[in-house]
């Protein structure tokens, strides 16, 4: 009786755990000190676009330790009308960027893609409080300037 009991409790919690989602860190594929600017971007409506330039390396490696392993999850979510996007693009000294970018779901979670990644993962991390963090001046950003990643 007592092995019919623990083999239950075992398939019980095997099935428990293998209803959980696959999770996985974000990793920047570069230092921060390889960082010479990070453009912030911030909308609801692509049209309205503000954009905050970063320069100082301390906000640099703020933005970048922020980022750096937050826990992404493959997880189907549906899409929020109305939601804001915070999208940064690294500027790095080797002349390439690198772009990441967060569409809020709601308070403190989100989508979020990054370059050369081939979909979307849903995250707890709150990005968009990086935009509120950095008393840069916000100026208007061009549609055509808001990183893009298809």
């Amino acid at each position: 009786m007592k092995r019919t009991v623990s083999f239950i409790v075992a398939i019980v919690l095997l099935i428990a755990l293998a209803g959980c989602g696959p999770t996985a860190k974000l990793d920047l594929p570069f230092e921060y000190s390889g960082v010479e600017t990070i453009e912030m971007f911030h909308f609801v409506v692509p049209m309205e676009a503000e954009k905050k330039v970063i320069t100082e390396q301390a906000d640099i490696q703020a933005i970048y330790e922020l980022l750096e392993g937050i826990s992404l999850q493959d997880k189907e979510t549906e899409p929020v009308a109305g939601g804001s996007v915070t999208s940064l693009r690294f500027t790095l000294s080797d002349g390439t960027s690198y772009e990441v970018i967060y569409s809020a779901e709601s308070a403190n979670a989100g989508r979020i893609k990054t370059t050369g990644d081939e979909h979307d993962h849903f995250t707890s991390a709150d990005i968009e409080s990086v935009w509120e963090s950095f008393d840069q001046e916000a100026v208007d950003a061009a549609e055509d300037e808001l990183p893009a990643l298809y």
